[in-house]
């Protein structure tokens, strides 16, 4: 284990913003875990898991503990039927992983094609996006137990994980676990199962049309191209993605919402659609970004070094050397100016590391 101090962590960050990590390990393997977790135990050291950087905002004072970056490699198969379970370490890149599947023909994480970030952090975030989601495919996780020192390696699968949406058991436990390896299953069976539709992206009825079923590479290059287009791609702007969650809200509220917004902009409205889709038990996920469009907080604006996205509602960007404090800042104001206007209270998608507000 090469233990490092005060390391700057903002250039592992998508955001590019914060200070430095008092201790920083690199772990290439489960054994260097195991290490830095004893040394945070034997020197009574907070910890902090990172993974690829990104749906992260980092203290200006940085984090005054263990900053544990788990980038252990390695993609292995294992064929089971019309199924094949792809194991990968915690470090591998996401989006590797989902060109590795296409690669070798496997269908089921092409949706989540071009999300930054690892592989574990996809299942710690249950990362999802175009109507999928990591959960749909994981199988189980190989994960350390940090409150026990022994820091055993335990097996724990889909059904023991409590996921929702981009929440999981591994997120609300208060990183007692860190994941070094997950197990998904994918599968050989075609054609592919596309669900999700929005005025640029609709495969199920472009394979309606043309008599082709998209493939793999179809949806992955469709989702690229729109991902580039909204400017949420790591290498579009200086983000950490979307900043706030979808809000959940009853039949009721949006009815009211969806009158509220035609009065104060119907053809906005409008064109803006689908801004709601209608859940199983008849509540309704809204785009963050719709309700966002009704306030000064639109595509493009900016305030000092902190700013919304040109392409993205809910991307909030490092214009020119912003501190945390300036996007926590903005952050706050826009939750605020959507919590006035429809009396919604979008929570933050982005977690915040050491001492932000």
């Amino acid at each position: 284990m090469k233990l490092e101090e005060h390391v700057p962590l903002a250039p592992l960050t998508t955001l590019r913003v914060g200070g430095e990590a008092r201790f920083f390990v690199a772990a290439e393997s489960v054994e260097e875990v195991i290490e830095a977790l004893d040394y945070t135990r034997v020197n009574a050291l907070p910890l902090f898991v990172l993974g690829g950087g990104s749906n992260i905002l980092i203290s200006d004072k940085g984090f005054d503990g263990l900053v544990l970056s788990v980038r252990i490699p390695g993609i292995s198969l294992e064929k089971l039927g019309d199924m094949v379970l792809v194991t990968a370490g915690a470090g591998v890149v996401w989006d590797d992983l989902v060109a590795y599947s296409i690669e070798h023909g496997l269908a089921g994480i092409e949706c989540l094609s071009g999300i930054p970030g690892t592989v574990g952090g996809a299942v710690v975030a249950n990362l999802g996006a175009y109507g999928a989601q990591a959960s749909d495919t994981f199988v189980s996780a190989d994960a350390i137990d940090t409150q026990d020192a022994q820091h055993t390696l335990h097996v724990i699968r889909n059904e023991k994980c409590d996921f929702s949406y981009h929440d999981s058991m591994f997120s609300h436990t208060g990183g007692r676990y860190v994941v070094v390896r997950a197990t998904f299953a994918l599968s050989t069976a075609l054609p592919l199962k596309i669900s999700y539709r929005d005025n640029r992206f609709d495969l199920a009825a472009l394979a309606a049309t043309s008599g082709k079923e998209p493939s793999q590479s179809d949806v992955r290059a469709a989702i690229l191209q729109m991902r580039e287009e909204k400017g949420v791609l790591s290498t579009s702007y200086q983000s950490a993605g979307s900043f706030f969650h979808m809000p959940f809200v009853s039949a009721e509220k949006y009815t009211e919402v969806t009158a509220l917004a035609r009065s104060l902009d119907a053809a906005k409205e409008e064109r803006l659609r689908p801004w709601a889709w209608k859940q199983p038990d008849g509540s309704y996920k809204i785009a963050a970004g719709f309700l966002l469009e009704y306030t000064e907080f639109q595509k493009g604006y900016t305030r000092g070094a902190a700013g919304v996205s040109p392409r993205h509602t809910l991307a909030i960007i490092n214009v020119a050397g912003a501190r945390a404090e300036d996007i926590a800042a903005l952050a706050r104001d826009m939750q605020n100016a959507v919590e006035k206007i429809f009396g919604i209270h979008l929570e933050r998608e982005v977690e915040y590391v050491g001492d932000v507000e």
